[in-house]
């Protein structure tokens, strides 16, 4: 199955890492990557294989290559100045980092976005806030500005005799934000509020990651939210981009090739783990939207 992460473990433990009780953690990778040689630890194999996080990963990369994949899409990112990000939910996994490979990273809990989204008075749309971009390249000034907001945030939470520090790191944040150009690029979309739209897609999502395994029919997650079902595809289409149906079969698909193409489950197993009625159900579910069999999807490899 798929390795699923609530948090990373015991992040706070390791030499180098600065965190604050499971909701924020920041540090650079060749400290992490030191550490890990000195004691044998092939962090990279771990992370070959797929798996999902419950937090936001937000890069800063800053010196030499790697490649990885996000909801079995493959990047490879040569050189620094990108802003590498994933968020929850997405299934990822390290193929391979340069030895020269650096990167200054900040992982955050949901919950503390979700707080940190009561800072700065839900100014932002859930539809710019759930953005899935894995990879954005950015200008020097950028970068330089990125590298800042990171020691800014550092500093702040290394400090571990200021017991108020998680909130000095969400003033920090919030401080960054307004500085930005963020919230002019905000108040120039046609909504510049979270709309109740907004408020039900998040939860129609929320739902759809939980269940998506067992529960394939829109009207579960209508009846769930007591909203109609057209209601719902209607919203989450005027949000997202995508209808709720389309949403659904995403999460399914994603990690019926995730199981597919990085596990030795047969497909009984595969389509047992998502709960179809039969093999040849599941076969047919994954034909129809992939273009091929299960069975071809995993001999192309």
């Amino acid at each position: 199955m798929i390795q699923y992460y609530e948090w990373l473990p015991n992040a706070e433990n390791v030499k180098g890492v600065d965190g604050v009780e499971n909701e924020l953690a920041i540090f650079t990778f060749s400290d992490i990557k030191t550490q890990y040689k000195q004691e044998s630890i092939d962090y990279i194999s771990k992370m070959r294989r797929p798996h999902k996080f419950d937090f936001f990963v937000i890069m800063n990369h800053v010196a030499g290559g790697i490649k990885f994949k996000v909801d079995m899409e493959e990047y490879d990112v040569q050189q620094g100045n990108h802003i590498i990000s994933c968020v929850p939910g997405q299934i990822v996994s390290l193929e391979s980092v340069t030895e020269d490979f650096d990167a200054h990273i900040l992982i955050l809990s949901q919950r503390f976005i979700d707080s940190l989204l009561v800072y700065i008075n839900g100014i932002i749309p859930f539809r710019l806030s759930m953005s899935r971009m894995a990879v954005v390249e950015c200008s020097e000034e950028e970068m330089i500005m990125q590298n800042i907001f990171f020691q800014a945030v550092r500093h702040a939470v290394s400090n571990k005799e200021n017991p108020f520090r998680l909130q000095v790191a969400q003033h920090v944040m919030t401080a960054i934000f307004y500085a930005s150009d963020k919230p002019r690029q905000i108040s120039e979309t046609t909504e510049s509020l979270r709309t109740n739209a907004d408020v039900l897609s998040k939860q129609f999502l929320e739902l759809v990651k939980e269940n998506f395994r067992k529960e394939r029919q829109l009207k579960f997650y209508s009846d769930q939210m007591c909203i109609t079902s057209r209601y719902l595809s209607r919203v989450v289409k005027e949000c997202t981009g995508l209808s709720a149906a389309d949403w659904i079969e995403r999460y399914v698909i994603l990690e019926a090739r995730a199981l597919l193409k990085s596990t030795n489950m047969t497909i009984q197993q595969v389509s047992d783990a998502l709960n179809f009625p039969s093999q040849t159900f599941f076969g047919k579910y994954f034909k129809r939207r992939v273009g091929m069999s299960p069975k071809e999807y995993r001999r192309l490899g």
